[in-house]
């Protein structure tokens, strides 16, 4: 029995201390689209880590105000893969299908926080009734603003909503164009920076889980398939370095967005990041299609078929045991 725990303690020791085989010849290039906010944090720890060179590729990542703009550049041929949350795919779903999920990077329950102004008597949920309300349409912040009004028992019509590109919203908080905003970070951070003392943030909710994915053209996936499996590979070990390094972690998306270490750790608690394409993803997406569909956001009344907008095979080469797909 000793002899067989030795042996057992010398594979571990022996696995954990093996490093990752560099790919030999020519690194594939790759420009990789992110959201300004945490969303963005496994790209950016993979690029100064080094965890995409080492897998064999030439990676550059290339930042957006969200990740519904880095999902537009990527249709634009500015990128070729994208972070994105689950709102911006539905919301494309109704007009194109010429692009795949290939793999869900994480999910927050905390990820659209509310704001208000409180010399515009703004203090809890029931006083956004009747308010104007500044949001990022097109958004997890569009969705997550119907959710949160509903929740507390207000049309979602009852708010003025008014649409502002994300980085704006802090200013128009302060300027006094809106009284509240339902924003993402690092916007919802700015605008309680933007009034100290006059601003507030409201209640949270559980009712909204953002998923942040890993988009791609589906000609794109077509042709590279091993790039697909080296960025997830590279992607895999990033998960495994936050949980373990998230002091770290912390500096890197801190001076990549030029925010205070303090940004993050208001709602770091509240995000897991872990590889997966689970059946869960497509439950959310019919979802919010429906929202989509009730509201008049679309012309169209048929929800797609979002089970044709998974592409699993790079993540079930590279981890197996996290794609739950049911066809």
């Amino acid at each position: 029995m000793v002899a067989i725990v030795l042996l057992l303690t010398l594979a571990i020791l022996s696995a954990s201390c093996r490093k990752p085989e560099k790919s030999g010849g020519p690194k594939e290039k790759v420009t990789i689209g992110v959201g300004a906010g945490v969303i963005s944090l496994p790209a950016m720890i993979a690029g100064e880590k080094g965890f995409f060179s080492e897998e064999g590729l030439d990676a550059t990542i290339r930042f957006y105000p969200s990740g519904k703009k880095a999902m537009e550049g990527m249709f634009a041929g500015e990128v070729d893969i994208a972070t994105v949350t689950d709102i911006p795919i539905v919301l494309n779903s109704f007009v194109r299908d010429d692009f795949s999920i290939f793999a869900t990077l994480g999910y927050n329950y905390d990820d659209c926080k509310v704001v208000g102004r409180k010399d515009r008597g703004v203090g809890r949920p029931a006083d956004l009734k009747g308010r104007k309300i500044g949001i990022a349409e097109g958004t997890s912040s569009h969705y997550f603003t119907h959710i949160y009004l509903t929740e507390h028992q207000m049309d979602p019509s009852a708010g003025k909503l008014v649409d502002f590109a994300a980085p704006d919203l802090p200013g128009a908080l302060k300027d006094g164009k809106v009284d509240a905003v339902i924003v993402f970070e690092p916007y919802a951070d700015q605008a309680m920076k933007a009034l100290p003392g006059n601003a507030v943030r409201l209640p949270g909710s559980d009712l909204y889980r953002a998923t942040f994915n890993l988009v791609v053209m589906r000609n794109y996936a077509k042709e590279h398939p091993d790039l697909l499996k080296k960025a997830l590979k590279a992607f895999d070990r990033v998960v495994t370095f936050i949980k373990q390094n998230k002091k770290e972690s912390v500096a890197i998306i801190s001076r990549s967005l030029k925010v205070e270490e303090s940004f993050p750790d208001s709602s770091w608690d509240a995000v897991v990041f872990e590889l997966s394409l689970d059946h869960s993803l497509f439950t959310i997406l019919e979802d919010e299609a429906r929202w989509v569909i009730r509201n008049g956001f679309t012309k169209r009344k048929i929800i797609p078929n979002y089970l044709d907008y998974f592409a699993p095979n790079a993540l079930k080469a590279v981890k197996p045991e996290v794609v739950a797909i049911i066809r």
